[in-house]
């Protein structure tokens, strides 16, 4: 790049230098050397190997109200802008003492400065060793830089992160018992779900969940079908209240419990729907509340493996109880009754004449209408009781469910008296 020496020459004197249209281009390096040196933001001086001042840039000493001849020919660490504590002082002397040996020195330290508020001001320091053509360190290069700001934009920064670390724990430490919230009430609502459905049919159950306005506290509208085509049991233990009356309270309910526990079992592995308990009695219903072609077939194998059940009970326990089993078959109405302790009830004329068949039957046997001996094709071995009076009902005749028919048995057996 060629440089105009008659331009620059036209700019006449910049920071006491001159140009001149003479000036060849070592000269005018020189000079531009110079102007940069005297126009550095930072302060940049010139030292002996002992650390007197020999020249400092212009605009170092201007901020600080000063001239060169202040300055030139003093200890480094004593002029006037080094206002600094004597420990800092010491530190000035040794970085200068390793500077002339020939070692590149660097460190940070503050300054009390006198001309910018007399506020403390951080300094990024070294010391360049300036060595002549014979390796020799002839003279030392300092150089500071104002990073006050510098440290208080890191310092901000620091406070920030941790804030931000802070914040982060909280967080997660809020996460953390928000997850523990969510598990413990995912848990409820695990345990709320199957309490449910201990009380309600599963499908009534969704429908009741599915509602907007379903609450603990508050059952909405009214759950009420029509199934015209079920079949009930209800199950009795015969005299059941003198047999518990010399038991221990304990061993009550834990023989009850066992006993409709095989019922429940049964109950879910032949499609019935467990409806109550009430004392030592068991109400079951099969069709209902997903409608069933084969109701009344379901409930009667469920009755004989009844049965099978309590006798097997009995020989576990050494008892000798016995149980009537009542089944009818027909038209139902089913629905949510109550509020808090709510529960899934039938009611109609096919309930109350299973409930009619159980209590006018025989200890051990399972008495079933003719309603359900229609329904139950040729799977199974009946035999005709006859006509009983039903309170309430009148007349009815009653067929006893003997056993599940083998191959050779006579389809028509259904029909034949009782011998």
């Amino acid at each position: 790049m060629t440089i105009q020496n008659d331009s620059v020459a036209a700019t006449l004197g910049v920071c006491d230098v001159e140009f001149t249209a003479t000036d060849d281009l070592q000269s005018l390096r020189e000079k531009f050397a110079r102007i940069i040196v005297a126009e550095m933001y930072q302060f940049v001086g010139l030292l002996d190997v002992n650390g007197m001042m020999l020249e400092s840039n212009r605009a170092s000493l201007e901020s600080v109200g000063l001239r060169i001849e202040d300055v030139r020919g003093k200890p480094f660490w004593e002029t006037r802008w080094w206002s600094v504590s004597p420990q800092t002082q010491t530190l000035l002397r040794e970085l200068i003492g390793r500077a002339s040996l020939g070692e590149f020195v660097r460190c940070d330290f503050d300054i009390y400065g006198q001309a910018m508020g007399e506020e403390t001001i951080s300094i990024d320091f070294s010391i360049q060793p300036i060595r002549n053509k014979n390796g020799e360190v002839i003279f030392l290069l300092p150089e500071g830089r104002n990073i006050t700001e510098k440290k208080r934009v890191e310092a901000e920064i620091a406070r920030k992160n941790e804030e931000l670390r802070a914040s982060s724990e909280l967080i997660s430490h809020q996460r953390d018992e928000l997850q523990r919230l969510y598990d413990k009430l995912a848990e409820e609502q695990r345990l709320s779900e199957r309490l449910l459905l201990n009380l309600l049919p599963y499908p009534i159950a969704q429908r009741l969940k599915a509602r907007p306005e379903f609450d603990a506290d508050n059952i909405p509208e009214i759950i009420a079908d029509r199934f015209p085509e079920v079949t009930v049991l209800f199950a009795d233990l015969v005299a059941f209240s003198r047999f518990a009356s010399s038991m221990d309270p304990e061993r009550l309910v834990s023989l009850l419990n066992e006993i409709f526990t095989e019922f429940d079992t049964l109950a879910e592995r032949h499609g019935l729907e467990k409806i109550k308990t009430i004392g030592d009695s068991y109400m079951a219903a099969a069709g209902l509340p997903e409608p069933a072609t084969d109701h009344a077939v379901r409930a009667a194998r469920m009755a004989l493996d009844m049965m099978d059940a309590l006798d097997r009970v009995n020989q576990r326990c050494g008892y000798n109880l016995q149980m009537r089993i009542g089944i009818n078959s027909g038209a139902v109405v089913a629905g949510v009754i109550g509020k808090r302790k709510f529960i899934y009830d039938l009611w109609g004329d096919a309930v109350n004449i299973a409930s009619r068949m159980e209590s006018g039957g025989i200890p051990g046997h399972v008495q079933v209408t003719e309603a359900t001996m229609q329904r139950l094709g040729h799977e199974f071995l009946l035999k005709e009781r006859g006509s009983i009076a039903a309170k309430g009902l009148g007349e009815l005749r009653a067929w006893f469910l003997v056993r599940r028919a083998s191959p050779a048995t006579d389809g028509n057996c259904a029909s034949r008296p009782i011998s």
